[in-house]
């Protein structure tokens, strides 16, 4: 090698460094685009206004199943043999508690979720209200319990808007919460409400 070989190296390198910086800066919307994968379509619910992402090879269950209040929109779930993690979309009609302010609301769920779980079967992992869910302020609950000889972690991510709470729940066993973590943080990030 000579001289002026050893020397264009490193400014071959630069030039290269410098044109993704440029070009980072000059369309941070089309670099932001590229990260989020085609293979992640989008979940609509025209009828309770939300949409998600979601991984293509996810199985999707549309619910509507009802509990007093709260409806489950629908269900993901990876398609792997003995897998029991999953991401569900909830959302609480609250017309009936006017004013209830997001500190209240998560009070109230960690309280529903002892009561559920009263034979020392619920452990508090997390609890923070200072995060954001689909452009509002939002509260986050993590927490590990034992349904029937199973042991669960789960993420509860929950905002308010007007009359109605949403809630995104991410469930999976103790060997697979962090495996599927990021997946489910993606589509977290994903959901939007359009109402």
């Amino acid at each position: 090698m000579d001289t002026k070989e050893i020397l264009s190296i490193p400014c071959v390198i630069a030039v290269m460094f410098s044109t993704s910086l440029i070009t980072t800066a000059i369309m941070p919307n089309t670099v932001l685009a590229q990260t989020t994968p085609a293979n992640f379509p989008t979940y609509q619910n025209s009828t309770f206004g939300i949409k998600i992402r979601h991984p293509s090879n996810w199985e999707k269950q549309e619910n509507g199943t009802s509990q007093d209040t709260h409806t489950d929109l629908v269900t993901f779930n990876p398609q792997t043999i003995n897998s029991n993690a999953s991401l569900t979309v909830t959302v609480d009609d609250i017309a009936d508690s006017p004013g209830t302010t997001l500190a209240q609301y998560a009070s109230d769920e960690i309280g529903s979720l002892k009561q559920q779980y009263a034979n020392n079967d619920f452990k508090l992992i997390e609890s923070k209200s200072s995060i954001i869910l689909a452009g509002l302020p939002a509260y986050r609950i993590v927490y590990a319990s034992v349904d029937q000889n199973t042991t669960t972690k789960d993420m509860e991510i929950g905002a308010i808007k007007g009359h109605k709470a949403y809630i995104l729940t991410y469930e999976a066993g103790p060997n697979e919460y962090d495996k599927y973590l990021p997946i489910a943080l993606k589509m977290i990030d994903s959901f939007q409400i359009t109402k």
